[in-house]
């Protein structure tokens, strides 16, 4: 199914310009079309009632009978570009006296005296335009009927030119208004992408992360939601306040508790030669003591980490060493190698690796994935922790040929609690890989789950973006 398309605020506005502006333009084109009708049609039939006229005062009766003295200005100003064709007819009484006798006929008393009326009509199979007046003469009691057509070939094409000028200057109008449009509206809600840019920055930590935004420079249109805006931002700071309180709180009630435990447990230990019947009982104490130590230890780890993604500058970070942290984890976590009988290993073959990720950070991601591989390895198995050089940027490599992952739960173990379901895996919390995770958001670090060698075990990968050289 595709996916609805998000409202555009730029669309709707650029619409809401050019739907008034489109409708005014066909109001006015539709206003112009009437325009260039009327005056082309009273241009022509201006000339025509000259040339009506003009026949008209040489009408004369002459024994009895009527002439016309036609006179060459009176069909000659009526010679266009479009080669119109002329004619005219003078008759009296329905008779022709001369001219076109078959040019259609006005009925003459429907026309007063020294007025002119026009009509079109069809002559020899083309439209002509017909003016006609009626003219008293001398000795005769009827009026003379005078016409003159012309065709309208001329009218036609000087309507057509203007309606296509006229077309042009719409659209032209149209188009301007569109990129005017698009400018102004681009400009009206450059302080609505401002404050975008603002927010989403943000997210990376900026250290104004949740500090109020200044309705001062926003446009007033938006002050609501950037008033909801500040109060989530209030609300956001207060929650994570908590969690700085709880991380602090348990750091302090729960590891306490712990550490009376652990000394409680110690002196029972040195008392169980007494109690011979409670030996086992006191190592399966011991054991879940242990084991909750580090999941405390993890719980708050992870607190830790989720927190600083918040907010903590991620940009705010000193160069670190790759090799002389790898080393230095490798070294920490030797002597629960050989308690757990596994052999632990460092190679690298790059001198020197900085990377953006602070100290503390990368030597927890380290810990944890090298613990990681100690922990659930085979006995007597081993782990190399190689750090290598990129394209761009570092890596350290920490393999194991252990039983390793099976590729449908490589994703899944980075969830908090999961644990690959398997018979005779040692006790863990399903913490270690979520941690690294969130922490290698800090460091904009990349890790990557894949078969060891020969596909016995498991390879961790995890890569960083090279540090600027100091």
């Amino acid at each position: 199914m595709t996916p609805k398309r998000a409202p555009s605020l730029r669309r709707a506005l650029l619409l809401n310009l050019l739907i008034p502006t489109s409708a005014l333009a066909a109001a006015l084109g539709l206003a112009g079309l009437v325009l260039i009708n009327q005056t082309i049609e009273t241009a022509y039939d201006r000339v025509l009632d000259g040339s009506v006229k003009a026949i008209a005062e040489r009408i004369a009766v002459e024994d009895g009978e009527i002439s016309v003295d036609l006179p060459q200005v009176a069909l000659g100003m009526l010679e266009t570009r479009a080669n119109d064709s002329v004619y005219y007819s003078v008759s009296y009484e329905q008779t022709p006296v001369t001219g076109y006798q078959d040019l259609p006929r006005a009925d003459p008393t429907a026309i007063p005296l020294g007025t002119i009326k026009h009509f079109d009509a069809r002559y020899k199979d083309m439209s002509v335009r017909i003016a006609a007046t009626t003219q008293a003469t001398y000795g005769k009691p009827l009026p003379v009927l005078v016409q003159v057509a012309e065709t309208t070939k001329a009218r036609t094409a000087a309507k057509r030119e203007l309606l296509l000028a006229l077309a042009a200057l719409e659209i032209g109008i149209i188009a301007t208004a569109a990129a005017l449009g698009w400018f102004a509206v681009r400009r009206g809600l450059a302080p609505l992408v401002d404050l975008g840019r603002e927010i989403d920055a943000r997210q990376f930590g900026t250290g104004t992360g949740l500090r109020r935004l200044e309705l001062e420079n926003i446009p007033y249109e938006a002050h609501p939601p950037v008033r909801a805006m500040n109060e989530l931002f209030a609300r956001l700071e207060a929650a994570i306040q908590l969690i700085r309180d709880f991380i602090a709180d348990a750091s302090h009630q729960m590891k306490t508790p712990l550490a009376s435990l652990r000394v409680h447990l110690a002196l029972l230990q040195r008392d169980a030669g007494h109690l011979p019947d409670n030996i086992d009982t006191i190592a399966e104490i011991e054991r879940s003591t242990k084991h909750l130590d580090r999941l405390v230890a993890q719980l708050i780890a992870m607190a830790r980490a989720e927190q600083a993604t918040v907010t903590e500058p991620s940009f705010h970070v000193t160069q670190t060493n790759l090799v002389s942290s790898a080393s230095e984890a490798v070294g920490m976590m030797a002597p629960f190698a050989a308690v757990k009988n596994v052999d632990l290993a460092f190679d690298t073959a790059v001198e020197c690796a900085l990377v953006s990720v602070d100290s503390s950070t990368l030597h927890d991601i380290l810990t944890n994935l090298i613990d990681n591989a100690i922990r659930y390895n085979r006995e007597g198995g081993s782990v190399v922790v190689s750090v290598l050089a990129l394209s761009d940027g570092y890596a350290v490599k920490i393999a194991d040929n252990g039983p390793g992952i099976a590729a449908e739960h490589r994703e899944r173990v980075f969830d908090r609690f999961y644990r690959v379901p398997a018979a005779g895996r040692p006790t863990g919390s399903g913490l270690g890989l979520s941690i690294v995770r969130t922490l290698l958001r800090q460091g904009r670090g990349a890790i990557e789950l894949t078969d060891n060698v020969d596909g016995c075990g498991l390879a961790v990968t995890v890569s960083f973006p090279a540090g600027p050289m100091p």
